[in-house]
C-alpha cells in the first residue's frame, strides 16, 4: 500500500520544523537584562492557541522581583513538535525571562 501524500507532506513538515524558532517576541522591562540568568516556563494553550490552560507564567516572579529584565516569547523546536503530533490540540509557547 503506497502513501502518495507522504511525498508532498514531508517537505512541508521539514520546512515547518526548520522555521520553528525563527520568530521570537522580546519585551524589555526597565534597562533590560543586566545578567545572563535565564528562567524558562511554558505557556499552555489548546486548539491552536484559542483556549488558555492553567496560569500564565509571571515574568516578575520568574525574574525574582528584579526591576530590569527581558522577556522572550517563542516557539521552540519542542513546542512545534508537540503542536504537530497533537494536530494543534496542544499548542505550547515558551517564555524565557533573562535577568
Amino acid at each position: 500500500m503506497k502513501f502518495p501524500f507522504v511525498k508532498s507532506f514531508l517537505p512541508l513538515l521539514l520546512f515547518t520544523l526548520l522555521l520553528s524558532a525563527c520568530h521570537p517576541t522580546h519585551f524589555v522591562v526597565g534597562k533590560g537584562a543586566q545578567e545572563k540568568q535565564v528562567t524558562t516556563q511554558r505557556n499552555k494553550f489548546l486548539f491552536l492557541g484559542l483556549v488558555h490552560v492553567g496560569t500564565a507564567p509571571d515574568p516578575k516572579q520568574m525574574s525574582k522581583q528584579a526591576s530590569d529584565y527581558t522577556i522572550t516569547v517563542k516557539l521552540t523546536f519542542t513546542d512545534v513538535v508537540l503542536n504537530i503530533i497533537t494536530l494543534g490540540v496542544y499548542s505550547p509557547l515558551t517564555v524565557q525571562v533573562t535577568h
